[in-house]
């Protein structure tokens, strides 16, 4: 899903949202409520692909910018998803596509991804209140390195392209793996020295479970994935990333 229907969030712990509930129920919400705005965040946790971007996948993004995905990058997907092929098959399939181009070819692309509005206020408000800025993709450091340095994240991981004299080799240097980006958030709060229950994080997808499942607070921002959506603090359904400030516990 690239768009939502409509403009839409849902605070998953107001009671008056979720309908009629016991008081013994009520006074959890309302405790809850208290703890995560009395609890000093100190660190954010971004997806990149779909989260901060309106596209789903860089790598998509590319091959249909290259006239490479349908009836043909877009097997290698189906494969991924049938269980034919593990996740680094599924990566080096989509970079052998590439193999040859010249890396400044695909940087042209990736530089015409569109974003959601509403960044810019989303990473000022956040940076106004003292967070350290984190970022977790499984898509391609060629994005995520402009967005760091574009947006002055403090850490940033995804993965790399190989490339020689500026000529891309067809294989890929795989450091984040779709459904294992917890491993990266640990690694994230132990460089800033940052408690589980300090951080807040925000995704879109099936990837991002384990990472909002670490956090203190979490955000589901146009999520395609309703597992996520459950174990979510708040579900946003809009195109303005802005939309997610009055709903952060800061």
């Amino acid at each position: 899903m690239r768009q939502a229907d409509n403009s839409h969030f849902e605070v998953r712990w107001f009671p008056d949202q979720i309908g009629a509930i016991d008081p013994g129920q009520e006074f959890y919400y309302k405790a809850k409520k208290t703890m995560e705005r009395n609890q000093h965040y100190k660190l954010a946790i971004f997806d990149l692909d779909g989260t901060l971007t309106q596209e789903r996948s860089i790598w998509e993004y590319i091959h249909k910018k290259l006239g490479k995905w349908y009836g043909f990058a877009e097997k290698y997907q189906q494969r991924f998803l049938a269980g034919e092929i593990s996740y680094d098959q599924f990566c080096e399939l989509d970079a052998q596509v590439w193999k040859g181009m010249k890396l400044e070819e695909l940087v042209k692309i990736v530089e015409t991804v569109p974003f959601y509005p509403g960044l810019n206020d989303l990473i000022h408000h956040l940076k106004n209140k003292g967070l350290k800025l984190g970022m977790v993709s499984s898509g391609l450091s060629l994005l995520s390195n402009w967005v760091h340095q574009e947006y002055g994240f403090d850490y940033s991981v995804s993965n790399d392209l190989i490339h020689e004299n500026g000529v891309l080799t067809g294989k890929v240097s795989i450091q984040v793996y779709y459904d294992q980006k917890a491993i990266w958030v640990r690694k994230i709060l132990n460089q800033f020295g940052v408690r589980p229950e300090e951080s807040i994080a925000i995704g879109d997808s099936l990837g991002d479970i384990d990472m909002l499942q670490m956090a203190g607070f979490s955000v589901a921002f146009n999520s395609s994935c309703q597992d996520l959506d459950q174990i979510a603090d708040v579900c946003i359904k809009n195109q303005n990333l802005a939309e997610i400030i009055p709903r952060l516990p800061l």
